[in-house]
């Protein structure tokens, strides 16, 4: 501070400590899928390079199903490029690129290739101007030679301004994907849209959600549907305008989906899609298992196999959270396999976040399982049973081969069956809240089921525990129960087998993380290491009085480091400021063991 008129001031001195606060471990994400038939807008264009088929999408008023250009062809050889995520440093054929903006190649009057092996060059000639390159990025019959995308870029500036050349006028696809070095493979209707999807959205209770899901079907509907075959003349105002703005269409759908008996079979219909219905089922169930705030998501797709993480531009899929940085869970009810594989390598490389995923609906314990590094995710198997909701139409089709259908414990009339994961949300989230994340979400009831898909006995528990599959029970007079507490780490890393010690983890990074964020380009020295020492014990004591840490004292729970010795000279130099920390996991008592014989009074019992 400049001190020039005589006065008193005040400076204040920010010398606190910064107290970190822990992070929610119990916000999930679900991530539903439908199946969405798109309109036939658009024509899918197919080429090849003889490695490997791509594919690129055009409007059809950009071109026709044979693949040729109709109307301004230049717009359609911009957009087709763009589609395929080509540049002009990717040419690979110069005589189809002059062909198609003007310059004939051959004959009398048409650019002419030379070479020179004196000196490397393959020179360019058209109406007597010519432009060299050297024959390590040009050949004599015109081909490109090189992979280095600046080099190229640097001949086709020099062309376009020797020969003036005027914009792309190809008479079809093939042509401009000759010039990128791919043959024309064919052309097909398609969507330019294939996947339906709206951002996701937080929720905090049963009423938000299903108002959540009439207001996604209303979008839904007024995007995709004819609203005069649904509606009629009903999307008017209260003076009997006919409504124009977009959100007051939207709006209006929403109140009518209640009242028009066309829209309200148009709901139930959608509800009870085989998909969306084990979704609806499965946040039904966090939340009669204790949940609270979680964010909700539906993607439509025209192949349901289709793969949760393959645009992250467009934030489709499992990308579309992203953004929602407080998601401590994440689940994809009902969905297969492969999307459940996906689900648990997105957490493991995000490593913020923990994957809670569905088993088969029957199964056995050499089942199929995804594999996992560092566990951050958990399978439970199997199915509930619960009662069949009034907005559910029709029957539930359940089939199921092999040897395992004969374990398949049937519904009555009343019931249906959902996926686990939901309502295992919902129980961790439960236990967060009365004990801490540290303590195993197992041992626990499991509420709002009426009954399990398969009834799997203590025997045959014993090979889905050593693999790290965690098995629902039914107990007689102590209810349905969670008795599995491990991860899918459980065979490759034993180190992170226990589903709280992962949590715990992620909990306790994700805090200091976001808790240091003041640190960022503070003056690297001993002050600065010293604020971080005091205010990282400070929280990881509050987190051993919390019953999350093994050890009598701090010393035996966890330890902080960071001194000359974690920051040398070269670290400090090179911008960095290193913090050692290690703590010790309070871990499950997964088997309690008492040694019981015969005592004649004397010595103590010794196996």
């Amino acid at each position: 501070m400049d001190y020039q008129t005589p006065g008193v001031y005040i400076r204040e001195i920010d010398s606190g400590p910064k107290p970190i606060s822990s992070v929610a471990t119990s916000i999930p994400g679900f991530l539903g899928m439908f199946h969405f038939q798109p309109d036939a807008d658009a024509i899918a264009i197919s080429g090849s390079d003889g490695a490997q088929l791509v594919t690129g999408k055009l409007a059809t008023a950009l071109v026709d199903s044979k693949g040729n250009f109709k109307g301004d062809a230049s717009t359609g050889a911009t957009e087709l490029t763009r589609s395929f995520g080509l540049k002009s440093g990717q040419v690979k054929d110069l005589g189809k690129y002059l062909g198609i903006h003007g310059v004939p190649v051959g004959g009398k009057t048409g650019a002419a290739f030379k070479s020179d092996p004196k000196k490397n060059e393959v020179s360019v000639t058209y109406k007597s101007q010519t432009v060299t390159a050297s024959a390590d990025v040009l050949s004599v019959e015109g081909k490109v030679v090189t992979d280095d995308m600046v080099a190229v870029d640097e001949l086709l500036n020099s062309i376009t301004q020797a020969f003036e050349l005027t914009k792309a006028n190809p008479k079809s696809a093939s042509d401009v994907l000759e010039a990128y070095g791919y043959s024309f493979e064919g052309a097909a209707e398609s969507a330019l849209d294939s996947e339906y999807s709206i951002p996701p959205f937080a929720v905090t209770n049963k009423g938000e959600f299903f108002r959540w899901l009439r207001m996604f079907f209303a979008q839904f509907v007024c995007d995709t549907r004819d609203l005069e075959s649904l509606c009629g003349d009903k999307l008017v105002d209260e003076d009997g305008n006919k409504l124009v703005d977009e959100d007051d269409i939207v709006d209006k759908v929403y109140e009518m989906i209640n009242s028009e008996d066309s829209l309200k079979d148009a709901f139930s219909d959608f509800l009870s899609q085989p998909s969306v219905f084990r979704y609806v089922a499965s946040v039904n169930g966090f939340y009669d298992n204790g949940g609270g705030k979680c964010y909700v998501y539906m993607m439509g797709s025209e192949n349901m196999a289709c793969s949760l993480r393959e645009n992250q531009s467009d934030k489709l899929g499992l990308y579309a959270f992203d953004d929602c940085e407080d998601i401590a869970l994440m689940a994809v009810p009902g969905l297969d396999f492969g999307h459940q594989q996906e689900l648990l390598e997105h957490c493991e490389i995000r490593r913020d976040r923990f994957a809670v995923l569905d088993g088969p609906i029957v199964s056995d314990g050499s089942m199929d399982i995804p594999a996992s590094q560092k566990g951050f995710g958990a399978l439970y198997v199997p199915w509930f049973k619960v009662r069949k909701p009034s907005w559910f139409a029709g029957e539930q089709a359940i089939e199921v081969k092999g040897p395992n259908r004969r374990k398949l414990v049937k519904t009555d009339s009343s019931e249906v069956f959902v996926p686990p994961s939901g309502h295992i949300c919902g129980l961790m989230a439960r236990v967060d809240t009365e004990r801490g994340v540290h303590k195993a979400p197992a041992n626990e009831m499991v509420l709002g089921i009426t009954g399990l898909s398969q009834t799997i006995n203590r025997l045959e528990q014993a090979q889905y525990n050593d693999r790290g599959i965690n098995v629902v029970r039914d107990f007689k007079d102590r209810g349905i129960r969670v008795w599995g507490a491990r991860t899918l780490a459980t065979k490759s890393n034993p180190e992170w087998k226990y589903i709280n010690v992962r949590r715990l983890f992620i909990m306790v990074e994700q805090s200091i993380m976001l808790g240091s964020q003041w640190s960022v380009f503070e003056p690297n020295d001993e002050t600065l290491w010293q604020k971080l020492n005091r205010d990282l014990r400070s929280y990881l004591m509050r987190v051993w009085r919390g019953g999350a840490l093994f050890g009598a004292t701090p010393e035996e729970a966890f330890y902080v480091k960071c001194d000359t010795e974690t920051n040398p000279r070269e670290l400090i130099d090179a911008g960095q400021v290193n913090v050692q920390i290690g703590i010790c996991p309070v871990k499950p008592a997964e088997f309690v063991i008492f040694t019981i014989g015969q005592w004649d009074g004397g010595a103590l019992i010794e196996e």
